[in-house]
């Protein structure tokens, strides 16, 4: 079973576009802030699988809020995609803001 299944099937509440949205979150971060390459970056991806798992809906809804509200909110009020460096937060805030929400969730 792949992460997105496993996801699924702990917090079927998700929508497929929630959790992709999710695990590519923490993608994201693993590589363009953390650096990480090929086998750590598959360990980071298990762990956040399995810390994502764990997680009870109270616990994992204000993360996920985040993620799709401000993570990837980058369209202006007309829908037009809102240019990275134009955004009020920076990408490796909104990034560690939402790894601080879903650490400190129990």
């Amino acid at each position: 079973m792949d992460r997105t299944q496993e996801i699924k099937e702990a917090h079927p509440w998700l929508s497929y576009e929630e959790v992709v949205k999710v695990i590519l979150y923490h993608h994201q971060g693993s590589m363009w802030i953390q650096n990480l390459e090929r086998d750590k970056l598959e360990r980071s991806m298990e762990a956040f699988s399995k810390l994502v798992i764990s997680k009870s809906r109270k616990a994992l809804e204000p993360f996920v809020e985040y993620v799709l509200g401000v993570y990837y909110n980058g369209v202006d009020e007309y829908g037009n995609q809102i240019e990275e460096s134009s955004r009020d937060e920076s990408f490796e805030h909104r990034w560690n803001k939402a790894r601080a929400i879903l650490l400190k969730s129990k």
